[in-house]
């Protein structure tokens, strides 16, 4: 547990983006949730940065892709974060509007065009940060995305026409990426990417999604967003502590990048105000016998104890909130099904936490030492219940500490919706300021 005085500090006055040590606060706002997030209803003073999203790729280099909505909303962003001091950004791609990023960087002809495009989005909307978030450079994404063993050299060019131009000099540029540095023959290539971006965002979440195709569909119910992996290993084939095979870290993906050469100062925390789920019957889900190695809960009838990492079937999945939805079919023309998503705040109007981010009384919990990390588990969600690997105000905090520790530049949130009320945001800024808060050693390393 948390020191109680800490607690009470992570719980106290809001914190704000001015009041942190953070270079960068950032968080992204999707137009497609315009309609629960107002902008009204944004916590403008968290943070130093927010990032619209999405305008997608098309196969015209020249032209950004915005919905009709944008032409509006996008202004109006704009106009409010200026008001309030706070930097505003456009984000391009994302999942869904990748598929022509490596066309669109592939060729002198086509890099003059999209820079073009870009700098006239910044002129005509009056902003301060491009984010290019590309799923993903040489690495198949949402599957059907234009791909070429060129794409990480050809991205670097692009940028390096982008800074060039008077615009482009002026503004903040960002990538969002994976947990790995942008593949390459070139060892020596991915260093060069510092000299023209302000900083990079490694998305650490949805790391317990991407398992392997063609492997069994039982897979472990990893942890979403880790900090640390030590007790199960990252590389392919290899296992960890408990022998298992993970899929990277907050700590693996800022060591990779580091070791890539982009310096700490340049790298941004991705974080995510949501988790996922995982269909566990309560079979599987709980331990028969208790064991000193998990973390346990009273409940009003026992002590129940969660079983670290249990297996779930991958082709069974349960819908998670409202804004999971039941899937659908993608721009590939590929069914894809329910995400298993829990936004931060659904937990609570569920009542599977309290509003300051504790776990409500009654509901099975466990604390992952690895990750950082808490699960619970819903017994009243869908036809067998779900466990739920999610992020609460202790597992920002210690993710802040982690920040500060590593001298890295900040962090960015995916996305502020998630979030209403501010309290993991809050938790990771003052997290900034205090030197208390108890991270395990080999996260800090």
């Amino acid at each position: 547990m948390l020191p109680r005085a800490l607690l009470l500090a992570l719980f106290a006055s809001p914190a704000t983006a001015a009041s942190s040590n953070y270079t960068v606060a950032a968080g992204w706002y999707p137009n497609y949730h315009v309609d629960t997030v107002p902008l009204s209803s944004v916590l403008w003073s968290r943070f130093t940065h927010l990032i619209y999203a999405f305008g997608t790729t098309t196969e015209d280099a020249r032209t950004i892709q915005l919905v009709d909505s944008d032409a509006e909303l996008l202004p109006q962003f704009v106009a409010e974060a200026h008001k309030n001091g706070v930097k505003a950004g456009l984000s391009i791609g994302g999942w869904g509007g990748s598929m022509f990023f490596s066309s669109n960087v592939g060729s002198q002809q086509n890099r003059t065009a999209f820079v073009d495009a870009l700098t006239e989005l910044v002129e005509k909307y009056d902003l301060d940060l491009i984010d290019l978030d590309w799923e993903f450079p040489g690495i198949q994404g949402m599957g059907c995305n234009i791909l070429s063993d060129q794409d990480t050299e050809n991205f670097l060019l692009m940028l390096q026409s982008l800074r060039a131009t008077p615009i482009g000099a002026k503004i903040q540029i960002s990538v969002a990426t994976s947990v790995k540095p942008f593949p390459t023959t070139n060892t020596s290539l991915v260093q060069h990417f510092a000299d023209v971006l302000d900083w990079v965002t490694p998305m650490v979440y949805d790391l317990s999604w991407n398992w392997t195709a063609g492997s069994s569909r039982m897979q472990r119910a990893l942890p979403s967003a880790p900090l640390d992996d030590w007790c199960y290993a990252e590389t392919p084939g290899a296992t960890g502590d408990n022998g298992l095979a993970g899929l990277g870290s907050a700590k693996s993906a800022v060591d990779a990048w580091v070791s890539a050469g982009i310096p700490r100062s340049k790298i941004v925390l991705g974080v995510p105000a949501y988790g996922h789920s995982f269909d566990v019957n309560r079979t599987t889900a709980f331990l028969t016998t208790p064991s000193s190695s998990s973390s346990s809960l009273s409940t009003s009838s026992a002590p129940i104890q969660l079983v670290p990492y249990p297996q779930y079937d991958t082709l069974n999945h349960t819908p998670g909130d409202t804004w999971d939805g039941t899937g659908g079919v993608n721009p590939c023309g590929a069914y894809n099904g329910p995400g298993g998503t829990f936004q931060f705040f659904s937990l609570v109007e569920q009542k599977y936490l309290l509003e300051n981010g504790s776990v409500a009384p009654g509901i099975p919990y466990r604390w992952d030492d690895c990750s950082q990390t808490p699960y619970l588990y819903a017994a009243d969600h869908g036809k067998q219940g779900v466990l739920i690997s999610y992020v609460d105000p202790k597992s920002f905090g210690v993710r802040g500490q982690f920040i500060k520790a590593n001298e890295l530049a900040g962090f960015s949130m995916w996305e502020v919706g998630g979030d209403p009320r501010g309290v993991l945001v809050d938790a990771i800024l003052s997290a900034s300021k205090n030197d208390s808060l108890a991270v395990t050693p080999s996260a800090l390393d």
